[in-house]
């Protein structure tokens, strides 16, 4: 038995953010609005001496998407908390009471400061109310499923406000087009096929 894609996904999806060789956490719970602005892969054509047009292709650009969430907390390993240490870096702290990492060394590169760690980030929307992950494999042969990951993310802004009367964060990741080597995407989508039930495969990032 396979299933039937909606007429539109609505209201609601699954959010799974992993930082590289970690664990996955879940934010679905705490996500409001979700923006995803692909990169562009521009180009333009350049005149050539017979009056002509000769397209010239670009890189394709970085890639980035938004969520606006309600942070409870600064737990680092825990679903449904904030993303304030996963932002500042550094060391996690893991013992209560929780703080960022505020270490640095002076004048000498500390690339547990300075470079930025790398996440996965996963949002899919389905009709399987069993579904707990985006990062998941789809186990429902009769459930429909859309998926969008980026891998390669970095956190580029974390901007708190209260101004609704309720505490909210809008954190962007932006992630390159592709890996160093050039040899694979940084992103995909995915989906089932609706008439065969073929389930969408589990994701990792090591």
């Amino acid at each position: 038995m396979a299933g039937t894609f909606p007429d539109a996904w609505e209201e609601v999806a699954l959010v799974t953010i992993q930082k590289k060789g970690a664990t996955a956490y879940q934010y679905a719970a705490i996500t409001e609005t979700i923006d995803i602005a692909q990169g562009d892969y521009p180009g333009e054509s350049v005149p050539n001496m017979a009056g002509g047009r000769i397209w010239k292709q670009s890189p394709e650009e970085d890639g980035e998407f938004t969520l606006e969430i309600y942070p409870i907390n600064i737990d680092s390993a825990a679903s449904n908390t904030g993303l304030m240490q996963e932002f500042n870096g550094g060391t996690m702290d893991t013992s209560q009471p929780l703080a960022t990492d505020t270490a640095l060394v002076a004048s000498v590169f500390d690339a547990s400061q300075k470079q930025r760690d790398r996440f996965i980030v996963a949002i899919m929307w389905t009709d399987d109310a069993g579904q707990s992950s985006a990062m998941d494999t789809t186990t429902t042969t009769n459930a429909v499923a859309l998926r969008f990951y980026a891998k390669e993310c970095r956190i580029t802004s974390h901007k708190a406000e209260f101004t609704d009367g309720i505490l909210k964060t809008t954190v962007t990741f932006k992630y390159p087009g592709m890996n160093k080597a050039g040899a694979i995407k940084s992103w995909a989508w995915e989906s089932t096929n609706e008439t065969e039930g073929t389930p969408l495969p589990a994701l990792t990032y090591t």
